[in-house]
């Protein structure tokens, strides 16, 4: 059983590929509770980070009042300009400012906490996504991978996410691109050592997972995109 004091060096060889991290995961006496703790951690170690960057980011910005009189003004001056109806650009503006002023703490009071709750929840369902959709495909393709084992290695795809300590200083996050790409190579690499697959099959199996993740995702905001619109025209 690993100790949260090696989780730094753990993660930083991680986050060079190295097969160590994952062979030590794999190996380990409860791969599972090793992964969702390390997992947990992480994500709210990030969370942490996100909320504390936020809330010194909106120090640092207008009032939230004064920037959404600013872009109401803007937006009545756009919909004057191109004959749009202003009732429905102030409609559009409103519910884009709620949405972002929310995620980003912007709107102040407990939505500085939401990155707290929200990125660790994120992290671990996409572990658990990511490694049950991995044992599956990766037994297709021929593995004899154990689902404890998968789930181990996979677990480390988080790493990625101690980059979000740099959101303590306002305005210098990491890009999400950035993460997302990192995580799919570390991703690779745990089911490669997990799995023991040949490489073109381990990157097969973490394509897989992507696109099918990426689908998810987009049939989660079209439902809520069409269930917003519903219950709006109501």
């Amino acid at each position: 059983m690993l100790q949260p004091r090696s989780y730094p060096a753990f993660i930083a060889r991680a986050l060079v590929l190295e097969n160590e991290p994952f062979e030590a995961m794999v190996d380990d006496d409860n791969p599972w509770i090793e992964g969702f703790a390390l997992v947990a951690v992480v994500g709210l170690l990030a969370g942490v980070a996100a909320a504390v960057g936020s809330f010194l980011t909106a120090l640092s910005l207008p009032a939230p009042e004064s920037l959404y009189v600013t872009l109401l003004q803007g937006g009545r001056q756009f919909a004057s300009a191109s004959a749009l109806p202003p009732a429905e650009v102030e409609r559009i503006i409103a519910e884009i400012w709620a949405v972002v002023a929310l995620v980003t703490g912007y709107a102040g009071g407990w939505s500085h906490l939401l990155p707290i709750l929200s990125i660790p929840s994120f992290a671990i369902l996409w572990w658990l996504f990511f490694g049950v959709l991995a044992f599956g495909v990766g037994r297709a393709l021929g593995s004899h991978a154990s689902i404890n084992a998968t789930f181990g290695a996979t677990a480390l795809i988080v790493a990625p996410l101690i980059l979000f300590v740099f959101n303590i200083v306002p305005f210098a996050g990491p890009n999400p691109a950035l993460i997302g790409v990192w995580s799919l190579l570390i991703g690779y690499r745990a089911i490669q050592v997990s799995q023991e697959l040949e490489w073109h099959k381990a990157a097969a199996v973490t394509l897989i997972v992507y696109i099918v993740g990426l689908f998810v995702v987009a049939a989660l905001v079209a439902a809520f995109g069409i269930g917003y619109a519903a219950g709006g025209a109501r």
